[in-house]
């Protein structure tokens, strides 16, 4: 009598900040998975909710079928995430029983932290925590007030909600589908975003390695929005190549030669860059420009994956014996040791 709801992480191949704008990106699902469980309490108990990252922690509360709900200690980001998906099941039709059941919702996303084998820590990841617990939560609360079909856009407006419309659901909706995905945001609500399924290029070999460094995404897209309203005469510019350069980098994907997509690869690394040069982001920092560096001189393209400042960095060649020098060269860099691009998207199974 147990909901279970399971979500992917991701990693974003191209279209960073550019996505924001309205170019295409690319993003890839990944074997890390946050999951939600909804079970019913013991007999008298009050409902609760418990969030496992690098511990647990259990927060009592209440609710309501007008979507409101009460916490008598704040359990911060998650109980806000959960006060963001009530106010959109809320305006579902008849989406919300009139009495809420006492429920049990259990909140895991300790793999986003743990880092196996390398080295004893609790730094986040940097996979897209965030949305794949949100993706995860809104379909065990599907599932729970009995809404079947697509959700995906369910997701999205609650993943809206919970962060003010930041971001452009990129990683929300390949949570929700899984694999690879070409993407392109909508500006207008009713639209749903433009998403299509891609696979691996033939010849192109990849390596994700992880700077050791926790990013605040957050904190990086508002020094993003304050060049854009302070400069737009640089910005304007600098976007519209950056854009160009990650949508002539998604359109060849499918369609080009690996030698191709690497040159393809460095100009968006290399217009990403600019960018971050005029606008003091944080995108490249320290950490990432010395990856840049090493692996350049290995003859491979490296550049930041997702809002950058820490988290993963991406390593490409289209040579399996640059491939091995790279897994050598960077080998106590490298936690996420195994990925495709056919990972799974949202499951959900069980009932209450």
């Amino acid at each position: 009598m147990t909901i279970t709801a399971t979500a992917p992480g991701k990693l974003l191949i191209s279209g960073e900040y550019a996505v924001l704008d309205g170019a295409a990106a690319i993003s890839l699902a990944v074997d890390r998975h946050a999951t939600v469980t909804i079970g019913p309490c013991s007999d008298g108990a009050d409902s609760a909710l418990t969030v496992r990252t690098t511990g647990d922690a259990c927060f009592p509360f209440s609710w309501s079928s007008d979507g409101s709900i009460d916490f008598p200690v704040d359990p911060a980001g998650r109980g806000s995430l959960l006060r963001a998906a009530l106010i959109c099941f809320s305006r579902e039709p008849a989406a919300l029983p009139v009495t809420m059941p006492q429920v049990q919702i259990t909140i895991d996303s300790a793999g986003f932290y743990t880092v196996p084998d390398t080295m004893n820590t609790d730094i986040k990841l940097g996979l897209g925590s965030s949305a794949a617990v949100c993706v995860a939560l809104t379909g065990a609360l599907a599932k729970l007030f009995g809404i079947a079909g697509d959700i995906q856009q369910l997701a999205l407006d609650v993943h809206h909600e919970f962060q003010k419309k930041a971001g452009s659901g990129v990683d929300v909706v390949n949570s929700y589908q899984g694999g690879m995905i070409s993407y392109r945001r909508s500006f207008d609500e009713n639209i749903a975003p433009q998403t299509s399924g891609l696979s691996w290029p033939q010849g192109l070999y990849m390596l994700p390695v992880w700077t050791g460094e926790a990013a605040s995404t957050t904190e990086l897209l508002a020094r993003f929005d304050r060049y854009r309203d302070a400069e737009p005469a640089t910005f304007g510019p600098a976007m519209a190549e950056l854009k160009t350069a990650a949508d002539s980098l998604e359109a060849a994907w499918q369609n080009q030669p690996a030698v191709s997509l690497m040159d393809a690869l460095a100009l968006h690394a290399r217009k990403l860059k600019d960018l971050d040069t005029l606008a003091g982001v944080g995108i490249y920092s320290a950490r990432h420009v010395d990856f840049q560096k090493r692996a350049a001189a290995i003859g491979a393209v490296y550049k930041p994956s997702g809002a950058g400042g820490g988290d993963f960095g991406l390593m490409f060649t289209d040579s399996s014996a640059t491939l091995e020098q790279l897994s050598a060269e960077f080998a106590g860099d490298i936690v996420l040791k195994d990925w495709s691009a056919t990972a799974s998207g949202l499951h959900v199974e069980g009932a209450l």
